[in-house]
């Protein structure tokens, strides 16, 4: 039976799971204010203005600003108030005090370095399905208007315009999607029905879904599924979070190397790979993240020996 927890609210993981749930639409709102509120600020322009002018490579630091304000206010405050409100040790409860060993942590992001060549290979498969004529052209105009806003953000002119991208682009990203997904979606779905794989496979439904790519969900499945074990067995956000910000690395660090070496970005980002090669990549994952889920009951095992020998000396 699911828990109550010792909070001012008095309420379950379950209700905590519909509040961020409103909260994550109402900070879809707030987000969209507040960027439309900021463009105004940096530009001068109007919002109708504002449509045309996000693909204007000129506004790319405008562009920056308003997609870190949208992100914030739709996955990290709601996640973030959400469990505040939940939990008397919130940062406990999302992870953030979780220790793990380097050991765990480089199975981890190996664990992900492999799942992008996974991914590549199911973005693959993704193509492959057949797709009404009116499906596909949706699905086409999806990728065209997600290609020219990276084509925006890889306006990059040095090494100075990179560190920034990173942040914006991988490092942001990562913190705000794993806060709200893994140490909160994830997490109050977990705990509210105790089955851990269906936690993480809706979980990974939605990560992906929210992203708004038909090609692409496949792929952002599959990281989803391994972001959301790294969390599941490790206990420890910090863990998916660079895994998250490794693969959000690897592609600004293309885009990156293409602007600088003049290639079209649309016309040369290639992050596909044959299927056979995905089949290997799968069975490296799954056993890799059992080899991870043993390692992490390791750490585990350490930190409440730690514990209880600290209550002791106390």
């Amino acid at each position: 039976m699911e828990q109550v927890n010792s909070n001012r609210l008095g309420i379950t993981d379950r209700a905590g799971l519909f509040i961020l749930v409103m909260l994550m639409a109402a900070g879809l709102v707030l987000g969209g204010g507040l960027s439309i509120v900021a463009w105004k600020i940096m530009t001068g322009q109007s919002m109708l203005q504002m449509q045309a002018s996000l693909m204007n490579p000129t506004y790319v630091n405008e562009l920056r600003v308003i997609q870190t304000i949208s992100a914030l206010c739709m996955f990290f405050i709601p996640a973030f108030v959400t469990i505040w409100r939940l939990s008397p040790k919130p940062y406990s409860y999302m992870g953030f005090n979780t220790k793990s060993s380097f050991k765990s942590i480089l199975i981890g992001m190996m664990i992900m370095g492999v799942t992008i060549v996974l991914a590549g290979a199911l973005a693959t498969l993704n193509e492959m399905i057949p797709l009404t004529e009116s499906l596909k052209a949706s699905a086409k105009a999806m990728e065209e208007a997600y290609m020219k806003q990276v084509v925006v953000l890889s306006n990059m002119n040095g090494v100075a315009d990179l560190m920034i991208t990173l942040v914006v682009m991988a490092l942001a990203p990562a913190i705000f999607e794993e806060v709200f997904f893994r140490a909160g979606f994830q997490n109050m779905m977990n705990r509210a029905t105790g089955k851990t794989t269906l936690s993480i496979v809706i979980t990974s439904l939605l990560f992906s879904a929210i992203h708004f790519s038909y090609y692409g969900f496949f792929a952002r499945f599959a990281l989803g599924m391994t972001l959301g074990y790294l969390f599941a067995y490790s206990k420890n956000i910090w863990i998916p979070i660079l895994a998250h910000f490794l693969n959000n690395a690897v592609g600004v660090i293309q885009i990156y190397m293409l602007h600088m070496q003049g290639k079209k970005i649309e016309d040369n980002m290639d992050d596909k790979f044959p299927l056979w090669i995905g089949f290997i990549a799968l069975l490296i994952v799954f056993f890799g993240i059992k080899f991870y889920e043993k390692s992490t009951k390791q750490d585990q095992e350490k930190n409440t020996k730690e514990n209880l020998d600290v209550e002791v000396l106390s």
